[in-house]
């Protein structure tokens, strides 16, 4: 089934219900998405941003679930890696996709620039679980990993909750909102990454111009 009917019918019944239920199906969805569900995180807090418009649930109480829930399911893949060790790179999943000098190499980067991959990781579904199993398994601190992705949830999470609440009834093509947003979110990430790795090589070679003028 295409992942835009299954995104769509997630969408259909998660807005049929209110309260307590909407809150933990919201959750349930979101931990799900990290475990790999072929769904876009970012539909589930459209949704549970409409149910709010609708006075289904709070305002605040969706961005605080979908935070929760985002956070969750990052945490388990994290722990994940972290618990099965290098064990992991012998799955069949993995043991494809990585050779041992690749996986060397990619440790030394991911230790040297934890905080930025951790954090720019978020707004980049297509390799959140692969980045988050990853930096488990090769010993990036928890409160590192925690924090950064934590940052870059408070932006995201609002994001798509505020979005779809503001827009209320007008909502529609909604896979196609999601993705003009992500553009946007996709270049204000890519101008800090850009500065990022400009303060990079400016610390490292103090005195030298990095562009010639």
């Amino acid at each position: 089934m295409p992942t835009e009917s299954i995104a769509a019918q997630v969408y259909s019944f998660i807005i049929g219900l209110s309260g307590f239920q909407a809150y933990s199906m919201i959750l349930a969805v979101l931990f799900a998405c990290g475990l790999g569900l072929p769904v876009p995180e970012d539909i589930t807090l459209f949704a549970a941003g409409f149910l709010a418009f609708k006075e289904r649930i709070t305002l605040t109480g969706a961005v605080l679930v979908g935070i929760i829930g985002v956070l969750v399911g990052d945490s388990f893949i994290y722990w994940i890696g972290r618990i099965f060790g290098r064990k992991v790179f012998q799955w069949p999943v993995f043991r494809r996709m990585f050779s041992e000098t690749r996986i060397k190499r990619a440790e030394e980067k991911i230790q040297k620039n934890a905080r930025i991959i951790c954090f720019t990781t978020r707004f980049v579904p297509g390799l959140r679980a692969p980045v988050y199993i990853t930096s488990g398994t090769m010993g990036v601190p928890f409160h590192v990993f925690f924090v950064m992705d934590a940052l870059a949830a408070s932006i995201s999470v609002p994001l798509w909750v505020s979005l779809a609440y503001y827009l209320g009834d007008k909502i529609e093509n909604l896979l196609e909102i999601a993705k003009t947003a992500k553009f946007g979110v996709g270049i204000v990430i890519g101008v800090l990454l850009l500065g990022y790795i400009l303060f990079k090589l400016r610390k490292r070679f103090p005195g030298k111009r990095l562009l010639n003028t």
